[in-house]
């Protein structure tokens, strides 16, 4: 249905008939309109999805919009539930935009997920994402209630008020992570037919069933990858005598084939979550640990670029995109690269060694040309340890080092060349990753706030000079990773899109995503794309034609579950941080207020670095980037919020 309502979005002739009379519906309650044989939403009319905040409050996320602005939605009718999906418009109220309920499209499964408490005598249940809301009570005894865990989390249908399932203790902290999945509707679970299937391929590539495939075996590939990784998408191989970079991608799209039961589930979730001890892959385990992810010393099916580079600018003088066959030397940690590259005597093949040493300073040019026209930001990851019980130990830091630039070098190569070679054979119906250049207006808020904080503003009208500028000053003042998130936040979200506009970000007129078909259903699709190309066949065009037919659709999909599967993770690491807090109450803690508005939120810089604590009562003027000791006093663990004073 879901697919369905994009397409309407859109625009549809034929309308299949098992939606006929959801179609008569709308057509009746005037909805939906008929131009030139084309249903579509009266103009105006947004299809979106109900996201309701911690705090009760309801937001409607629109499908596909370059802006991807959530609007608050005012007056939101009893009986819409998360994740229903809606009709809206946007509206201009007391003088602020918001969004005007129109319609309900689709009911989600009702299910609301809520904890159990009991109040004044009777259990009733509190609803997770909405704790101020009215208790419910539930169509079960008190005493099989009574029976179950202290604060049991629960799923519940919203319209018997029956318990579906039992997801554990609240006070778990192996809990959590259930709690972040259906709190955001991801499935944990696959299809038994995509296990099956996913099984069915076996554990070992036989080279012999592929004699069409160029074998590459010989050559020293190697994956450069985190010391835990499991999916091993990409790996590289630099021939410095012709001057030729290999970049090999698993090929995913040999073993999941459009519409078969892999590939709805592959499209169902788009792409994988990934917790801090384990993660919840796009594909199953056998394809994307094993008979897909490019282990070492194992043979493998990669889909494969080949580019002849210029040994002074690295210019890419020939290209040439293939299937075959490698072996991984070696699976190298960027920490070890990183050791390599700073002289120490690392263990590994002669081949690897040379190749990675080989392509660093042609990695450095690509880089330097890269940065004339795009950008580079403060990138340091942090990373949340846990103990075999689920909580919080301590938090990372991970900072990015000349290892991470060989790889990301390599991998915006291969994906600008992939897009480029879309391009050069569609019209339209491509499958691009755009980032559209900043609003005029958001900037000026950028640049004004910037000011209040003393830095100096070129008067030049070239952004790229006025952002490197900014930059500049920020390194010098040690407040790069800070300055950096405001820049970020003032641009515009990178999306998926089947029109290409090019990428603002890094300065590339046009570019995709090619590189990770493992864990991002976007790069699977363009595999599929590539081979009708490079196939150059009438069959091809056909088949080329059929899968550009509907990349708008899951250009427009894609972009909402980016958007959720990134809700999950920061969710589950929220409530891990709020764990921690609960254990910690009265402990003072550096920070970093984030957003002066009220109620102040403020980012934690030592300790349980990255937690954000919100604080409701202060008696100083705090303003963005103020340094404060802040206290915790107070932890929501069902909403995973921690409260705290200045």
């Amino acid at each position: 249905m879901k697919e369905f309502l994009f397409q309407l979005a859109y625009g549809i002739k034929i309308i299949p008939k098992k939606y006929g009379a959801f179609i008569d519906n709308l057509q009746k309650k005037g909805l939906i309109e008929k131009n030139n044989g084309i249903y579509s939403f009266k103009e105006g009319n947004l299809v979106g999805k109900v996201d309701i905040s911690r705090g009760g409050r309801a937001f409607f996320c629109v499908f596909d919009g370059r802006d991807k602005k959530d609007w608050i939605i005012k007056r939101l009718p009893k009986g819409i539930s998360q994740n229903d999906i809606v009709l809206c418009k946007i509206v201009r109220f007391k003088g602020r935009l918001m969004a005007e309920f129109i319609s309900l499209l689709q009911a989600q499964d009702n299910r609301i997920l809520c904890y159990l408490k009991k109040i004044k005598g009777e259990i009733l249940a509190i609803e997770l994402k909405n704790p101020h809301a009215k208790p419910i009570k539930l169509k079960v005894s008190q005493k099989s209630l009574l029976a179950l865990p202290r604060f049991c989390v629960i799923s519940m249908d919203l319209r018997t008020k029956e318990i579906v399932e039992i997801l554990g203790a609240l006070e778990d902290p192996l809990t959590d992570e259930k709690i972040s999945l259906s709190l955001f509707g991801r499935k944990p679970d696959f299809s038994a037919e995509s296990i099956i299937m996913a099984e069915s391929f076996g554990k070992k590539v036989d080279s012999e069933m592929f004699p069409e495939r160029k074998d590459l075996t010989c050559l020293p590939f190697c994956t450069i990858d985190p010391d835990d990784a499991k999916d091993h998408d990409d790996a590289i191989y630099f021939d410095s005598k012709t001057s030729c970079l290999y970049i090999a991608i698993a090929d995913v799209s040999e073993y999941v084939s459009v519409d078969s039961s892999l590939d709805m589930d592959a499209r169902e979730r788009g792409f994988s979550v990934y917790f801090p001890h384990k993660s919840y892959p796009m594909l199953p385990k056998n394809l994307s640990e094993n008979i897909c992810s490019l282990k070492e010393n194992e043979i493998r099916l990669a889909f494969i670029w080949r580019l002849r580079l210029h040994r002074r600018s690295a210019e890419v003088l020939e290209a040439s995109l293939f299937e075959g066959m490698i072996s991984n030397h070696k699976n190298i940690s960027y920490t070890d690269v990183d050791r390599l590259l700073a002289g120490e005597e690392i263990s590994m093949d002669k081949g690897v060694k040379k190749s990675i040493l080989d392509f660093v300073p042609i990695a450095q040019k690509l880089r330097s040309k890269r940065l004339k026209k795009g950008y580079e930001f403060f990138n340091d990851e942090l990373r949340l340890k846990l103990d075999s019980k689920g909580f919080l130990q301590n938090v990372d830091i991970l900072y990015s080092g000349p290892s991470h630039m060989i790889v990301e070098e390599a991998m915006l190569l291969a994906n600008r060349q992939s897009a480029q070679l879309l391009e050069e054979h569609l019209n339209e119906g491509g499958i691009y990753r755009i980032h559209d250049r900043p609003p005029q207006d958001r900037i000026s808020e950028l640049f004004f706030e910037l000011k209040s904080l003393g830095f100096s503003i070129p008067a030049s009208k070239d952004l790229h000079q006025c952002i490197s500028s900014i930059q500049k000053q920020a390194a010098k003042k040690d407040m790069q990773k800070q300055i950096d998130k405001m820049i970020i936040k003032a641009q515009s979200q990178a999306l998926y899109s089947s029109c290409n506009i090019g990428h603002f970000g890094l300065g590339f007129e046009t570019y995709s995503h090619f590189t990770s078909p493992i864990r991002r259903y976007s790069d699977l699709i363009l595999h599929r794309m590539l081979k009708q190309i490079i196939s150059d066949s009438k069959k091809s065009e056909k088949k080329l034609a059929y899968l550009a037919s509907s990349t708008r659709i899951s250009c427009a999909l894609l972009n909402e579950q980016e958007r959720q599967s990134a809700k999950i993770e920061m969710d589950f690491k929220d409530r891990k941080y709020a764990r921690w807090a609960l254990k910690n109450i009265g402990i003072r803690l550096k920070g970093i207020v984030m957003d002066e508005n009220h109620p102040l939120l403020v980012s934690l810089i030592e300790g349980i670095i990255g937690a954000r604590i919100v604080v409701q009562d202060y008696n100083i003027e705090a303003k963005k980037l103020d340094g404060v000791q802040i206290e915790i006093i107070d932890v929501d663990i069902a909403s995973g919020k921690i409260f705290g004073r200045i």
